[in-house]
């Protein structure tokens, strides 16, 4: 291959890849990541977090919220409830849905013993810093993104590391806080690029398409040259 021809096929690969570059020059489907930002707040009170909401059970003032609450506020005044149960039914170890009752401004544990087949259902007190320990997640044993906030007030991290964005409930040096995701940003991750806006997208492409049809015209002139050689 003379000298000419290989000018011509290197212009005519260098044309083909300008005239294909809506493929690799930041295309339509360019690669995409999530980052949240997470904040720590300093609270004193057991938060409404999902893990609280399972956990706890809330009953206001008004005892017909709900045919629960109705029973439960009777019970948190010291009135325990007593039913005879069949002989042939079984009662399960967990016999409550949730770990703590909170009413009146006070928290209770519910309890339920079974003598013979009479069981018996009752609220005891517990300190709001019992239920602030139980359901608080120790430092040592959150997230590193969890731990970062807590410490520095805020931080960043990418929905790879993050199995699903939600708060937490920390207890650190005798102080607890909520971390929670405050911010959330979708960013392109192509080869490290910012967006550019579309018009200097377009101008990108339109740039190699020219480009690339000026190196294909030229791979056609220098194959005629190498011919005539």
């Amino acid at each position: 291959m003379n000298r000419e021809n290989r000018r011509a096929v290197v212009l005519l690969v260098l044309g083909v890849a300008l005239l294909a570059n809506p493929l690799y020059l930041y295309p339509d489907g360019v690669s995409y990541e999530k980052t949240y930002t997470y904040e720590a707040s300093a609270v004193d009170y057991p938060p409404h977090t999902a893990d609280a909401f399972y956990r706890v059970k809330s009953c206001g003032w008004n005892p017909l919220q709900s045919a629960e609450c109705a029973g439960i506020i009777d019970m948190a005044r010291g009135d325990p409830v007593e039913l005879e149960l069949n002989p042939d039914r079984d009662v399960y170890s967990e016999f409550w849905s949730f770990d703590y009752v909170r009413t009146d401004g006070r928290y209770f544990e519910p309890n339920a013993t079974l003598d013979g087949r009479t069981l018996t259902l009752s609220l005891h007190p517990v300190s709001t810093e019992t239920v602030k320990r139980d359901l608080s997640e120790d430092l040592d044993e959150v997230p590193h993104h969890v731990r970062e906030a807590v410490r520095n007030g805020s931080s960043t991290v990418t929905e790879e590391h993050v199995y699903e964005a939600r708060s937490h409930y920390v207890r650190h040096d005798g102080q607890y806080y909520v971390v929670e995701p405050v911010e959330s940003e979708r960013v392109p991750t192509g080869w490290g690029w910012k967006a550019p806006s579309d018009a200097a997208i377009d101008a990108m492409r339109l740039a190699a398409w020219i480009g690339g049809v000026a190196c294909v015209w030229r791979a056609g002139e220098w194959t005629e040259r190498g011919r005539e050689e």
